[in-house]
């Protein structure tokens, strides 16, 4: 017998027991996070609070429950200074770092995404909107607009404006976004280290 229907459990229950997990790697709390952690986190992180408030909403939109969605996101608005749509599905491991001035609205968010504060992700010229893959980070202030995507693992710095697509596992920063080049293309090759030098990268 079940304690929760499916649906409760894949889209709000077990999502957030991963978002909670993300705060703790981070040091928020020892351990992986009980019930009473759980509660702890909550109550002491609006970003957590705005997560879960966005989890019950999307669990209303796939159990298609009238109004919930709506409710719940108009509630971020007035309690947390985010507007984040139940609309789009977002993976779990979500770490919401500071959620006042931060419009979240993308195509799809992937697991263990991390946004900090005053990031907007949305549209540009059409009704088009951004897709952030596994991982990605985006950085305080920053801008994804438009039809793109931001590869896993890829991080936007920090105030960017992100209009192209991001490779994953690359760093992107500045207006207009451009990755980051490596400061110094000098290397040492093995056979050039010196006797007794261990080889770098070792």
């Amino acid at each position: 017998m079940r304690l929760w229907p499916t649906s409760v459990q894949t889209e709000l229950l077990g999502p957030f027991r991963t978002d909670c997990e993300a705060w703790a790697s981070r040091g928020f709390s020892s351990g992986a996070p009980g019930a009473r952690d759980a509660v702890r986190l909550l109550v002491r992180h609006p970003g957590l609070r705005a997560t879960l408030l966005y989890r019950i909403g999307r669990w209303g939109v796939t159990a298609r429950v009238p109004f919930l969605a709506t409710f719940t996101m108009q509630l971020n608005v007035a309690l947390h200074g985010i507007e984040l749509s139940a609309s789009m599905p977002v993976g779990p491991g979500l770490y919401l770092a500071h959620s006042v001035g931060s419009v979240i609205n993308a195509r799809r968010i992937g697991a263990n995404v991390t946004i900090q504060g005053g990031v907007t992700l949305g549209m540009r010229n059409e009704m088009e909107f951004p897709v952030i893959e596994d991982g990605a980070t985006l950085g305080a202030g920053c801008r994804v607009l438009g039809a793109v995507r931001v590869g896993a693992g890829a991080t936007v710095g920090a105030n960017a404006v992100v209009t192209r697509d991001v490779e994953p596992g690359t760093t992107v920063v500045g207006i207009p976004a451009r990755p980051l080049r490596p400061t110094s293309t000098y290397r040492i090759d093995d056979d050039e280290c010196l006797e007794g030098d261990a080889p770098r990268g070792t």
